[in-house]
């Protein structure tokens, strides 16, 4: 709406409040959940991360109508990974691939000059490894430096 020129800014928000106890332990049932309370994304043990409650909001603007940039909004993109018989809780290397090399090639951002992956990481081994192969196969094939991947999930959890 602000690139048509609908509005000249907007306010965005999300909140994730974790209200009911047994949804936590339907995930820990799963094997999910990390039982110690934190989140570990990307730990060789791979046992899960941990739920946690939050509320973000985001003022988004022009730039040129900006007093200061703290971020600069280049493009987003989604894709689904459909039905799979093991379940939800598998990713689809091939859906996540596919989403990577389509993000980069729809916005035009040349891969050599990626410094970070802000990942998803769900600190399981199920999760966790497909989405790195995801990242090097579609991002680091023809770098010439280390990509940097983390996640905030691991300070403020899932």
């Amino acid at each position: 709406m602000i690139r048509s020129g609908e509005c000249d800014a907007v306010i965005v928000r999300g909140a994730n409040i974790c209200l009911h106890p047994n949804i936590s332990l339907k995930f820990f049932q799963l094997g999910i959940l990390f039982n110690d309370g934190y989140c570990k994304t990307f730990d060789a043990s791979g046992i899960g991360y941990m739920r946690s409650e939050a509320i973000a909001i985001l003022y988004i603007q022009k730039g040129k109508d900006a007093r200061r940039i703290y971020a600069t909004y280049v493009y987003a993109k989604t894709n689904s990974d459909g039905f799979k018989h093991e379940g939800i809780t598998y990713p689809s290397y091939n859906m996540q691939k596919q989403l990577l090399e389509e993000f980069y090639d729809d916005c035009v951002v040349t891969l050599e000059t990626l410094s970070y992956m802000e990942a998803h990481a769900t600190g399981t081994t199920v999760a966790d490894p497909v989405e790195v192969d995801a990242i090097d196969q579609a991002l680091c094939l023809k770098r010439t430096s280390p990509l940097i991947t983390g996640s905030l999930k691991s300070n403020l959890g899932h």
